[in-house]
């Protein structure tokens, strides 16, 4: 009976195609998506075979900077803005850079790209350079220079400084040169800035030792500041000291990643640099208004950085690093005057960490997150940072 029925036909379905021009938007996303998803992580020290160097500028090169993160830092930095009219009187320069176990290197910056005298943040440079000199053969750490390693970091000592960069330079103090022997003084103060930029790290003008200002500038030291023809030095100064050292919160951060990931030094150097770098503000109680403080004494966290304070300069760049091996660099310099000694950088870094790491609070800090007043750094840090 059913196959004596009529059979009854369908119309023709029709698609409507949209035309190829209309899709290649869509196509063009589609396959950035898939080169993202599908690009390689950065390579870390572990990921280099044996034999191998490890790649700092591949590493830096596939930072990426994502949107949601940028948002993060852009809405804290602006409610911290919002709720401290101290704060609102600085130029800010905060950089941040997530390095997770797994997956790529993310950064997000507030004018992270604008140079900024430095203060006695830039000492972790030459630290650096110190033992890559050490990783090099170029130079042994003998116990006098050891000890002045140590006095440069610990006390920020500019005294100290000044005979690290002089041993690293292969420079002496003195009067003032002739063309001939200044030309050669002036290119052996470039030696650090030099090793800077074959690792990828274009924007830290790093060639000067710090000063206390009584008297230790003088002679060759005060020539090659007041040179007006250096280039990559702090811009639009009036003088007389034309030539001063610069630093962008981007390429300091960038270059405190290479030292967390052991890709600008050896492994051991690497580990030594940041021991000396770790810090603790129950010892160095004006370190709570500074990325240490903000990491809220968490028993799951270590801090390693270096603070910088000088006239209108209040500054500190850090690695905080979790127990699972999960990182993240803080850079933050602020300038202006009044000079402001507030605790933005660790509120910053105390909510950054708490986005990115999250994790147990301690009694301690618990206790001091009720009140976070600015404090006092004391003379010795506020000289010297």
């Amino acid at each position: 009976m059913l196959s004596s029925m009529p059979r009854q036909t369908r119309p023709p379905i029709r698609v409507a195609i949209a035309p190829l021009a209309n899709l290649l938007p869509l196509l063009l996303v589609l396959v950035a998506t898939l080169a993202l998803v599908l690009a390689p992580p950065a390579a870390r020290s572990d990921d280099v075979p044996e034999g191998e160097e490890p790649d700092p500028r591949g590493f830096l090169a596939a930072i990426r900077q994502p949107e949601e993160l940028q948002a993060f830092l852009d809405a804290t930095i602006e409610e911290l803005l919002a709720g401290d009219a101290a704060l609102r009187r600085q130029n800010v320069r905060v950089s941040v850079i997530d390095l997770p176990n797994v997956g790529a290197p993310e950064l997000a910056h507030w004018n992270g790209d604008s140079p900024v005298y430095p203060a006695s943040v830039v000492k972790f440079v030459y630290l650096m350079a110190a033992f890559a000199w050490r990783d090099q053969g170029r130079l042994a750490i003998d116990p006098g220079f050891d000890r002045q390693l140590d006095a440069m970091i610990y006390v920020s000592s500019n005294r100290a400084t000044q005979r690290v960069v002089r041993r690293l330079t292969d420079t002496e103090a003195g009067g003032r040169l002739d063309a001939e022997g200044y030309a050669a003084f002036r290119e052996r103060r470039h030696r650090v800035k030099r090793w800077l930029e074959s690792l990828g790290i274009e924007d830290l003008h790093a060639v000067h030792p710090t000063y206390d200002g009584g008297g230790d500038l003088h002679g060759r030291d005060l020539q090659f500041l007041q040179d007006k023809t250096v280039p990559g030095c702090l811009p639009d100064q009036k003088g007389p000291y034309f030539n001063r050292q610069a630093m962008t919160a981007n390429d300091t951060a960038r270059l405190l990643a290479l030292l967390a990931e052991d890709l600008a030094l050896s492994p051991e150097s690497s580990a030594e640099v940041r021991e000396r770098m770790r810090r603790d503000p129950r010892k160095q109680r004006y370190l709570f208004n500074r990325v240490a403080g903000g990491a809220d004494l968490r028993p799951d966290l270590e801090v390693f950085s270096k603070t910088g304070t000088w006239g209108p300069i209040f500054a500190d760049a850090g690695i905080v690093r979790h127990a699972s091996g999960h990182q993240v660099v803080v850079a933050a310099f602020l300038e202006g005057k009044p000079a402001y000694r507030g605790p933005f950088i660790a509120e910053l870094t105390r909510r950054v960490v708490a986005r990115l790491m999250p994790g147990p609070r301690s009694a301690l800090s618990r206790g001091r997150a009720a009140s976070c007043r600015p404090r006092s750094p004391g003379p010795r840090a506020a000289a010297r940072g």
